[in-house]
């Protein structure tokens, strides 16, 4: 049985409120100073409105990113050269990069201060006690699982090093060298085709985990381009993330606004398109998949969703899907909105609509989907 799993932000916040959005933001917005937060709510109509807050956080980095390239040419000898001609100067070009650099680094400081710690073994057992069985149990009986995440926490993660071996599922790295920063502890570079030669025992078991948004462990070097992750104990123990801009690294993560554009960059595109492959590639293509506390925002996830709901439809050679749904609304209203967004996004014909009493939507939440037999 070859099974596809999607866990989007309602699974995070069903193991910590805080990791919404709106607690992100907050934290995020006391951390600034009076400049920040002024270049901030310029961006935005309202502080805590998670549309323009990402389209905040996205332009900052937009800018960012173009400035820092335009930065390195003028660095050049042709940049140089191009200022000679045209009697210009580079002057406050790092001042400018600077006060980017720590809006940046304030906004993934703030996201790893509220997941650093909360995502623990016992916690999880605690609140999402369900749920990992039925993972633990759907894994198991799978000829073939992908998991994939639209979170930056390391949940999918921690379950499954707690109930399997390293060994027993791949997330497309290999071991690297090691690097001072993190006391000497390795890196581990992200190579979907290198990662099968090294690590080959990895594979064995059909069980792949993408992070399909990047996660709080994952970077860019930015002197070689390198994408890399360490151990979430080297990541806490070395305090990486106030000194990543001293080493000239970036986070590997989509932070919301402008995900069309990022997620054509490595690693988020080869994520992306193994997610396609399992809705439309024949030969690969699952045969069940389960949405997990997804909200259904995301153009490109919900596009790649619909082509596989089509491929039921087909009247001829129709190929069948097992899909269910998990959310948390918890009224007739969200129910209402939730199953509305979902057909327009999936653009699901009317007779096929989904509605609120769809056995194939439940709205328990996450630990509700132990009442679905694997």
């Amino acid at each position: 049985m070859k099974r596809v799993v999607l866990t989007g932000n309602g699974l995070s916040v069903a193991l910590n409120k805080d990791f919404g959005l709106e607690s992100i933001t907050k934290r995020f917005f006391g951390r600034l100073n009076d400049e920040h937060k002024s270049f901030i709510k310029h961006h935005m109509k309202d502080n805590y409105n998670q549309r323009d807050f990402e389209e905040a956080i996205a332009s900052i980095e937009l800018s960012y990113e173009t400035l820092k390239h335009y930065s390195n040419f003028l660095n050049l000898e042709n940049g140089k050269h191009f200022m000679n001609s045209y009697s210009l100067s580079n002057e406050n070009f790092k001042e400018h990069l600077e006060a980017i650099q720590n809006i940046i680094y304030e906004y993934t400081a703030s996201i790893l201060e509220l997941i650093d710690g909360n995502v623990k073994k016992d916690e999880i057992d605690n609140k999402l006690d369900e749920f990992v069985k039925w993972l633990v149990d759907v894994i198991e009986d799978s000829t073939e699982i992908d998991l994939f995440t639209l979170n930056f926490d390391l949940l999918l993660e921690t379950i499954l090093l707690t109930y399997f071996n390293s060994k027993d599922f791949a997330d497309f790295h290999y071991r690297g060298n090691k690097w001072t920063p993190i006391n000497d502890e390795y890196r581990y570079f992200f190579g979907p085709d290198r990662s099968k030669q090294i690590h080959p025992e990895n594979y064995k078991k059909n069980v792949r985990l993408h992070h399909l948004h990047g996660s709080l462990s994952s970077f860019k070097d930015l002197s070689d381009g390198k994408l890399f992750k360490v151990t979430t104990g080297s990541l806490r123990f070395s305090d990486l993330y106030k000194k990543i801009f001293d080493l000239n690294v970036i986070p590997s993560i989509v932070t919301g606004g402008g995900k069309s554009l990022k997620v054509q960059q490595e690693p988020f595109n080869f994520y992306y398109n193994e997610f396609k492959k399992k809705m439309i590639v024949d030969e690969q293509m699952c045969e069940e998949l389960y949405i997990i506390g997804y909200s259904f925002r995301d153009a490109h996830i919900n596009k790649a969703i619909a082509e596989r709901l089509a491929e039921t439809r087909k009247k001829e050679n129709p190929k069948p899907l097992k899909i269910l749904i998990v959310d948390y609304a918890s009224n007739e209203d969200a129910k209402k909105k939730f199953v509305d967004r979902v057909n327009i996004e999936l653009k699901i014909p009317k007779k096929q609509a989904f509605s609120i009493n769809d056995e194939r939507i439940l709205f328990g939440g996450a630990n509700s989907i132990s009442l679905l037999k694997v």
